[in-house]
């Protein structure tokens, strides 16, 4: 439980049963994970952070929701998710921007993360 209040602190949460995460506004603008197995790092930079963001009820006009997800500075297939593979195994650089307005950052804009709902879970890579 210790790891998955982390992660959602981090503004990630993994999805499980796969490699991937789940991108939400993280509770501080900017950290480094260290992969020291592999020799890794990756830096997680949130644009437009808003200390407000993390209160119990966000105040209007506080940018709190996810405009846009770049990973090594090439756009994120998805602004809900990226993969373990893309992001933490090979270390680099992952910008989060937030925006204030909550219906421009209502859907994915691409393609959903791997559930049974969305049709099943892809192949190990």
């Amino acid at each position: 439980m210790a790891s998955l209040l982390s992660f959602h602190l981090l503004g990630l949460y993994p999805v499980p049963s796969t490699t991937q995460f789940l991108v939400l506004s993280p509770f501080i603008p900017r950290y480094t994970i260290h992969n020291s197995f592999l020799g890794v790092s990756t830096t997680i930079t949130t644009l437009n952070y808003d200390p407000k963001s993390v209160q119990k009820t966000i105040p209007p006009g506080t940018a709190a929701y996810v405009q846009n997800v770049t990973i090594n500075g090439v756009p994120s297939a998805s602004r809900c998710h990226f993969d373990f593979y893309d992001v933490f195994r090979v270390g680099g650089d992952v910008v989060i921007t937030l925006t204030a307005d909550k219906a421009a950052a209502d859907d994915c804009l691409g393609n959903l993360p791997e559930s049974i709902s969305t049709g099943g879970f892809n192949r190990a890579r």
